[in-house]
């Protein structure tokens, strides 16, 4: 099964359309055109300045990475190789739900011990219920952990009660968290 080829965008303006991402990616084939382009947005549906999106081949993940910190307008760009399992992660528990509210059952953790394990955030949630393969630690390109996580939990006043967790330790970590963006 093929993780597909995916870069995260984070930095962009608020006000940024799918057009300036296909001229800020202009020697990249983006997969599907603007549909390729999935822009993230927060709890408020505002606009969270990161978006996914779905190239065609590894030639042009290597040019959309040799784009990091270049700029739209004036906000420099931070260019990621992700998997195509964690964009659908993210879209399949936001996306999908935010009707229902179930993209406010998710939290994003910051901060974390690189080698943190799911079963080190469960216990850390321990008394918060946290839904059936609920928690996703994204790697990097060498597959090290980016020391993020997200976590779904069973409702949003769930989430609201796991965020009073924020600055507690795991390990010998802190963990900062916050809800993650809607992804549409």
């Amino acid at each position: 099964m093929s993780e597909g080829y995916v870069v995260r965008l984070r930095g962009l303006p608020w006000s940024c359309k799918a057009d300036e991402i296909q001229h800020f990616l202009r020697e990249c084939n983006i997969k599907n055109g603007e549909k390729g382009i999935h822009f993230t947005f927060s709890r408020e549906g505002r606009p969270s300045g990161e978006a996914f999106v779905e190239l065609e081949s590894e030639e042009d993940i290597t040019n959309a990475l040799a784009q990091n910190n270049e700029h739209i307008g004036s906000r420099y760009i931070e260019v990621f190789k992700v998997d195509k399992s964690e964009m659908d992660w993210m879209i399949k528990r936001a996306g999908a739900d935010v009707a229902g509210g179930m993209a406010e059952a998710v939290v994003k953790l910051r901060g974390l011990p690189f080698g943190c394990s799911k079963e080190e955030i469960a216990q850390f949630f321990t008394g918060l219920e946290i839904v059936p393969n609920g928690i996703m630690l994204p790697e990097d390109r060498q597959g090290r952990s980016t020391g993020e996580a997200f976590v779904q939990f069973a409702s949003p006043s769930i989430a609201e009660r796991a965020l009073k967790k924020d600055k507690e330790r795991i390990g010998h970590r802190w963990g900062f968290y916050r809800h993650i963006q809607h992804l549409v």
